[in-house]
């Protein structure tokens, strides 16, 4: 288990990133964002997209240096721009695919939220580049194909239960989500990225799902979402009874408990994130992944309402964040 020493080490060089994203909001300012009902619900809210602006501008700075590429100032609203689009994308798939409708590309972006988090990225793009790779990124033959082929891993039959299949899906999904992002940015600053480059950030974007996968057991669980443990918990029953045992009392599932209660499907876990994290070359990268990890480190935690609580078979509401 993380000791507090390690915690702090690791979040003190991101408090000033946090506090300047917190009350400047320098990725956000152009950005029309929903309003929580309750003063509570907006100050999560925006101490959630603080959060995720710090991290997104050291991830920023670490690419920059690992590439050796200067970037453009506007990198960082590229990339909210970016992920606010794709979790849209991913949230109108996921009600398509539980509810048997089509998930064909073309009938996912047409979804009105979609489509709106498409305008923005075209505006936004269109007025700093004229670089079409960049603006139509959508329309581009390598992410359709990507695209493609993580809806043939996905509606397979036994994708529930396949740890193998789980494993593509995240290549696919969680670490091309990454290395498609500094890709854009660096071509976004005039310097294509390196394969090397985009691979290391593939492998943190994995090794990244894999500690929110932990994190977020609880909430996956409930709102019907995919989840590789929970998936390894399939395979063994009394562990799996276990966890679900407690989940359903909000009781905490610290490290420790994993051990004493549901040690072979924690340890199959384990050993899938410390190999990916072993792939990471860079000292910088391996900081982010230990950033990453901070969610998890005191175990699941009781279902969230920091996003829109909702489950898969539920029509997607505002995106998160």
């Amino acid at each position: 288990m993380m000791s507090r020493t390690r915690r702090f080490q690791l979040v003190a060089p991101l408090v000033p990133a946090y506090v300047l994203h917190l009350t400047l909001r320098p990725y956000r300012r152009d950005l029309t964002e929903p309003r929580a009902p309750s003063l509570a619900g907006r100050i999560r809210a925006r101490n959630s997209a603080a959060a995720l602006d710090a991290w997104v501008h050291t991830l920023i700075h670490a690419y920059s240096k690992l590439a050796g590429i200067r970037l453009r100032k506007e990198s960082g609203h590229l990339a909210i721009r970016y992920m606010r689009l794709m979790a849209a994308i991913n949230r109108e798939f996921e009600y398509r695919l539980s509810t048997d409708q089509t998930v064909r590309l073309e009938c996912v972006l047409a979804q009105s939220l979609v489509a709106s988090h498409v305008d923005q990225w075209r505006r936004f793009t269109t007025r700093h580049s004229r670089d079409l790779s960049i603006i139509d990124f959508l329309s581009q033959s390598e992410l359709i194909d990507d695209y493609d082929r993580y809806v043939a891993v996905t509606t397979q039959d036994g994708f529930p239960s396949s740890i193998d299949l789980h494993l593509e899906s995240i290549w696919l999904d969680s670490g091309g989500y990454l290395a498609r992002l500094v890709r854009l940015i660096g071509e976004f600053s005039g310097r294509p990225t390196a394969p090397d480059v985009l691979a290391e950030f593939r492998t943190l974007g994995m090794a990244a799902k894999f500690a929110d996968d932990f994190a977020d057991l609880a909430t996956d669980h409930a709102e019907g979402r995919y989840n590789l443990l929970l998936t390894l918990l399939q395979q063994e029953p009394a562990e799996h009874a276990a966890v679900m045992s407690s989940l359903e009392r909000s009781l905490p599932l610290q490290p420790q408990w994993w051990l004493a209660h549901a040690p072979r499907s924690f340890g199959r876990f384990s050993a899938m994130y410390e190999e990916h994290y072993t792939r990471l070359r860079s000292p910088r990268l391996r900081r982010i992944c230990d950033v990453t990890t901070l969610r998890a480190a005191r175990g699941p935690r009781p279902q969230q309402n920091a996003r829109p609580g909702q489950h898969v078979t539920e029509p997607p509401c505002e995106s998160w964040r």
